[in-house]
């Protein structure tokens, strides 16, 4: 088993592959991993699960002829018979490099809708979706993490194939249970908690207007914000500018994410899509009532009003009222955590590596190590 994608980067995609690896049948399926360029975060999971990982680090946007050319030697050598590819560079390297490894099959599975929410489409635009769409023919299958992401990719690729396998949670390591991580918030109040990337599509711009307006009202909240990313320096400016300094923690990257989802009063997701959310899942595992987008994957995860609030993308006004609800109501808070616990338990990372292990049996004929 060859597993190709992009970086070892603290994603969503990257976490699923890990958690996969990990289970996957050792009797039937030698796994080793292709990153093709840095970071590398991830790296000390797949060693503790003892997943061979072998990294190219060549950057394949800007230099994809030499990652290509890397990326076949590589599964020249290692002769899987199955090839699987995440995310868009490594779908379309991935699947070009297959095609030159003697009887491997390329399984790509699509983690984002990519095509839907492209920012800046123009003619870079259309030769990566081309290239997507004739290399896609190389597949002997196509999965999806959630309906959404099947629908977004039928519509603009014209894929009618895609098999949904929904992304999954460790139900044992991310469970209810007490935490004294506290004090990671700022001050006394409701403890809000968002995990994820600082990133556009993550809406944390949107959760700070939020957060502002709560504090307008008198609410007693503090938010705590886990993760890196591009627009750390701006979110922290916009935080100051809104007079939140005492209301916001950034706390960048964290080990103890597990402990900080337990602490958590409430749990908001505001992302302004989303394709399924392997945080939201951890969060609603380990029991927390949660504040989410409707949007993308996101609902066919929680069911408003029963494991959880759903407000329209980017609508800072209505965020602040669904948080605002549950601050008010404890029972609440209390009933919807209970409901997010039962739903999670169907998406258990076990039934994700079942259904992925069924696909390699399928186009292997039955024999996908190495």
């Amino acid at each position: 088993m060859a597993h190709v994608i992009e970086t070892l980067g603290a994603g969503g995609a990257e976490t699923l592959l890990a958690e996969v690896t990990a289970r996957l049948d050792p009797g039937r399926f030698l796994s080793r991993v292709f990153p093709l360029d840095r970071p590398l975060e991830l790296l000390p999971r797949f060693e503790r699960a003892r997943i061979e990982v072998d990294p190219l680090e060549v950057p394949p946007a800007r230099r994809p002829l030499a990652c290509l050319a890397a990326l076949t030697g590589r599964l020249r050598r290692f002769q899987p018979r199955v090839v699987h590819t995440h995310l868009y560079y490594a779908n379309v390297l991935g699947r070009l490099a297959s095609g030159m490894v003697r009887h491997a099959r390329c399984v790509s599975t699509l983690h984002n809708p990519d095509y839907t929410f492209e920012s800046r489409p123009g003619l870079v635009f259309a030769g990566k979706k081309a290239l997507d769409r004739v290399t896609g023919g190389r597949n002997a299958a196509l999965l999806a993490v959630s309906q959404a992401v099947a629908d977004d990719f039928a519509r603009h690729m014209g894929w009618r194939t895609i098999r949904v396998v929904p992304s999954g949670v460790d139900l044992e390591r991310y469970s209810p249970g007490t935490s004294h991580s506290t004090s990671a918030w700022p001050g006394p109040g409701l403890r809000l908690l968002h995990v994820g990337r600082l990133h556009p599509q993550k809406g944390h711009r949107i959760l700070l207007e939020a957060l502002a307006l709560l504090c307008a009202r008198g609410a007693q909240v503090g938010l705590a914000l886990v993760g890196e990313g591009p627009l750390g320096a701006e979110l922290a400016g916009q935080a100051s500018r809104l007079g939140l300094d005492d209301r916001v923690r950034f706390l960048g990257r964290r080990d103890d994410v597990r402990e900080l989802l337990r602490a958590a009063d409430v749990f908001v997701f505001p992302s302004l899509y989303e394709a399924a959310g392997i945080a939201l899942l951890e969060a609603m595992a380990c029991g927390a009532p949660v504040v989410a987008s409707r949007t993308g994957g996101i609902v066919e995860i929680v069911r408003d009003g029963l494991d959880g609030l759903l407000v329209a993308p980017g609508d800072a006004g209505e965020l602040a009222n669904a948080v605002g609800r549950l601050t008010d109501d404890p029972a609440l808070r209390v009933r919807l955590g209970a409901s997010a616990r039962r739903r999670a338990l169907d998406f258990d990372i076990r039934r994700t590596v079942r259904a992925i292990e069924a696909v390699y049996e399928e186009i292997a004929g039955g024999v996908a190590s190495a």
